[in-house]
């Protein structure tokens, strides 16, 4: 026998370690999402501004929110898009969150015992 503790034990440790990371992270990604789109509403305004021979700055304003512009009545609304990709990453956020902190709590509750 090794002096190395239980399988069980080091996989607790670094799920607690990696809840932490996990926890450091999400914020980080998902303000560097909400930042692209605010990015796309940008191109968005320069791409009308500017005029139509333009095109290509459109096409990167769809593509940046690619799986939500093409939800029915996207194209009339272009809000729309925006709005539920912030409300679906936000919601993914703080369920990933969760499990981070759930995986955090477990790894507390058995450094304890």
């Amino acid at each position: 026998m090794t002096g190395r503790p239980p399988l069980r034990a080091r996989r607790l440790r670094r799920r607690g370690a990696v809840a932490v990371q996990f926890a450091n992270w999400i914020p980080v990604l998902v303000s560097v999402y909400w930042s692209i789109l605010v990015a796309r509403w940008f191109l968005w305004v320069l791409a009308h501004a500017v005029g139509g021979q333009f095109t290509q700055l459109l096409v990167i304003h769809r593509w940046l929110a690619w799986p939500f512009t093409d939800l029915p009545g996207a194209s009339r609304w272009p809000l729309l898009a925006d709005i539920v990709a912030v409300v679906l990453s936000g919601v993914t956020a703080l369920g990933l969150l969760g499990v981070a902190a759930g995986w955090w709590r477990e790894t507390e509750r058995h450094r304890a015992s």
